[in-house]
């Protein structure tokens, strides 16, 4: 889900909150440099002598994979999906200590139901209730070459509210399914999920988005996004935004769709009062204009960013003129496998944001590392890196393979103090 804060006033450097410069970053031990997983706090402000210092960390249990997405809920609670099946879904106890100092006292693992391989996380009000919804792209067993699942989870106790899953081998030919559901964004009563690739990255891959019904919470339609096949698989639908009035005022609700191995992002245009998906459009060709694997959505109160790992660099959109993406500027030139960012002021004032920058941790061969994966060992930099705003300009990078021997799995600003629209 999209969720907007309003930007705060700029502070007076003396009554600056420096916790705004520092990002909470999930990092993955690396096997081969005797490293283990952790939450940890790091000062991303380049005008501070404290840049790239990790300021706080928290050693996460060991896990069968890595903890993946940090998320925040309304209401501020913290949340992690995972890549495992050990604990796939988990609430983070973000607290603060005695002197008022940010800490981690706890992290649960919540009962998914046997629901594994937790990706996105949706916090949305289905007649009046407010529900987590959440994707596994495992569904319920990675012995299921076709399996995927969304749970709905009650927002307040955690409590699994029932399994949206739909496999192409039980529904039938022809009817809606889900399969490695990745993405999530919803607007009104309609749910929209991509079905990206099983966890096994061999299994299968997806080409669709799956259109679910709040009423009933049954899948209705699923629609193909996919044209060129720039490396020989199918698209690959990755992460999905349902464009609608909340976010820009007076737009003309569509879903984005970025297509993580098509290269393309796309259009599917939605029609609010007959509730009906219009043809898919292509609106950017990442084969023609050389960039490849696009990921994620974000967006401040005037830009919608995309984040592209091949080269590494984000492109930026008028937010106005959405659901259409008319440039609002010169990409911002980050690594190899840029994904997530968060916005933050300086305490002289100065916009930056900062980009993390790797696909996903799972090793490199010259670390010996087992679970080594050519192509995403490809798109790992093991970094961040910070630019300012306005005119992408890079004032620094922490690459925390380099400096920590760690590898760098999402960033989130410390207790959502940064004001976003994430995917």
């Amino acid at each position: 889900m999209l969720l907007a804060c309003s930007q705060a006033p700029e502070p007076a450097v003396a009554d600056f909150n420096s916790e705004k410069t520092q990002g909470l970053v999930l990092l993955s031990g690396l096997p081969a440099l005797g490293t283990k997983d952790s939450l940890a706090i790091v000062e991303l402000d380049p005008e501070s002598a404290k840049f790239g210092e990790i300021l706080y960390e928290y050693e996460l249990p060991e896990f069968d994979a890595p903890l993946h997405h940090l998320y925040y809920s309304p209401s501020g609670r913290l949340y992690a999906t995972g890549l495992g099946t050990q604990c796939s879904l988990a609430e983070v106890k973000l607290v603060r200590s005695a002197s008022g100092a940010p800490a981690v006292n706890d992290v649960d693992c919540l009962n998914t139901h046997g629901q594994v391989v937790g990706e996105d996380i949706m916090w949305h009000a289905v007649d009046g209730t407010q529900y987590m919804f959440v994707t596994f792209m495992g569904g319920t067993g990675l012995d299921q070459a076709d399996g995927g699942s969304v749970g709905v989870f009650n927002s307040q106790n955690n409590e699994l509210v029932t399994i949206i899953e739909a496999r192409k081998s039980v529904v039938g030919e022809g009817q809606p399914y889900i399969m490695y559901p990745h993405g999530i964004s919803a607007y009104e009563d309609r749910m929209v999920v991509s079905s990206t690739v099983h966890p096994d990255l061999a299994t299968g891959v997806g080409n669709a988005v799956t259109v679910i019904d709040l009423n009933t919470f049954e899948p209705i339609e699923n629609i193909i996004t996919e044209e060129a096949k720039p490396v020989g698989f199918p698209s690959s639908p990755v992460e999905v935004l349902f464009v609608r009035p909340s976010i820009v005022a007076g737009a003309q609700p569509a879903v984005l769709v970025n297509t993580m191995f098509g290269f393309e992002t796309w259009k599917i245009p939605y029609n609010a009062e007959a509730k009906t998906f219009g043809t898919p459009e292509k609106l950017y060709d990442g084969a023609a204009a050389g960039t490849g694997v696009p990921l994620e959505f974000y967006g401040n109160e005037e830009e919608l960013f995309i984040s592209h790992a091949i080269p590494g660099v984000v492109k930026r959109y008028s937010l106005k003129d959405l659901p259409d993406l008319v440039s609002s500027g010169e990409d911002i030139q980050a690594e190899l496998g840029a994904h997530h960012m968060i916005f933050f002021e300086t305490a002289s004032g100065r916009k930056l944001i900062a980009i993390q920058n790797n696909l996903l941790n799972l090793g490199n061969a010259q670390d010996n590392d087992p679970t080594d994966v050519d192509f995403i060992a490809k798109l790992n930099d093991h970094s961040v890196t910070v630019h300012d705003l306005i005119t992408g300009e890079r004032l620094g990078a922490v690459n925390f393979k380099a400096k920590f021997n760690k590898g760098i799995d999402n960033i989130e600003a410390l207790f959502g103090s940064g004001f976003v629209h994430h995917h």
